[in-house]
């Protein structure tokens, strides 16, 4: 989103209650979690929440063609390198840079047009890293069909010598929200299912969608040498997001869900909340916990961030230029902030 905009830092918000059928069959319906929760307890607890350092900024992106980054993922081939792009108005193309912001290589998707991408994500199913990028931009919340891009992570360079590459997509997905179009600029993976999950930009309550499109079964593992990615062409029918929860805070405008798929981080243009869930639980459940609010450095229009390659530390870019890049450190047991 072009727009920049003034927001206070909120208070820890609390969640609301509201929650409808997701409609996948690997998820219960509504009700009866609801009866499940009133009589047992998950058969582990969510995990513990991390102890946030102070933000601080740790480089300047290099590359002056990322003057408006508007998604960030940390790559899984190679520790280190991170994924962003740019807002609507770019190429279909992906910019690779280090931890000290040096340009590593510039990504050019065939046969793809950039409406308005908002988000990347970064997971490995079946044995393959992945990127995902969403075209889901919707300012005026008339879009019929949103789509994902689904590719093998490419590989980069080094700052001596970056990449520029055109690589194919591995697997379109066209879909629509189901009770139609939403301004939504927020993306998440869950590794473990290959769901999508998709917070919503709408004033004081945002809402979660679940989108189910086969997962690890179609997006992760190969399908024998030489089969052609799916695209949209073989998938003319767009799959359904459900609405699975609402979130009480000011406008999303990122996620991301960290690599064993316990945490997921929901940011606004002031702090960021934190969602932590049990091994066995839905992100229905988990999303209705009470969040806890996680600091975020002062930036300007920041609409990204990702969890680190150690699943715990946070990183966040801005849509201003020069575009930085900050660092929210995890503090080790004892230690107090300053």
């Amino acid at each position: 989103m072009r727009l920049a905009r003034r927001i206070l830092r909120p208070a820890l918000p609390a969640l609301a209650g509201l929650l409808v059928a997701a409609g996948a069959p690997a998820i219960p319906d509504a009700a009866a979690e609801t009866s499940a929760a009133k009589t047992s307890p998950p058969k582990t607890s969510p995990p513990a929440h991390l102890r946030y350092g102070r933000p601080r900024k740790i480089a300047t992106l290099a590359d002056a063609r990322v003057d408006e980054s508007s998604g960030l993922a940390a790559g899984r081939t190679r520790p280190g390198v991170f994924w962003t792009h740019n807002d609507s108005g770019d190429a279909a193309r992906l910019y690779a840079f280090d931890r000290k912001g040096r340009h590593l290589a510039e990504v050019l998707l065939k046969g793809v047009r950039a409406d308005d991408w908002e988000d990347i994500a970064s997971v490995r199913l079946g044995g393959r890293n992945l990127l995902v990028v969403a075209d889901i931009g919707d300012n005026l919340a008339s879009r019929t069909v949103c789509t994902l891009y689904v590719l093998e992570e490419p590989d980069v360079g080094s700052p001596d010598e970056p990449v520029t590459a055109a690589v194919p997509v591995r697997r379109t997905i066209r879909f629509v929200y189901e009770d139609g179009p939403r301004d939504c600029e927020a993306l998440g993976v869950d590794p473990a299912t290959g769901r999508f999950y998709f917070v919503t930009k709408e004033g004081l309550r945002c809402r979660v969608f679940e989108l189910d499109a086969g997962g690890d079964r179609e997006a992760g593992p190969a399908r024998g040498a030489g089969a052609k990615p799916r695209t949209a062409a073989r998938n003319k029918r767009p799959y359904t997001a459900r609405c699975i929860g609402e979130i009480a805070t000011s406008p999303v405008v990122a996620m991301d869900i960290s690599p064993d798929g316990r945490r997921a981080i929901v940011l606004t243009y002031a702090d960021a909340l934190e969602f932590v869930r049990a091994r066995g639980e839905t992100w229905r459940r988990a999303f209705a916990r009470k969040p806890r609010l996680v600091v975020m450095p002062r930036r300007r229009q920041g609409e990204a961030v990702c969890y680190g390659p150690d699943g715990r530390t946070l990183y966040l870019t801005s849509e201003h230029t020069p575009t930085p890049l900050f660092e929210v450190p995890v503090l080790k047991p004892g230690k107090q902030k300053r």
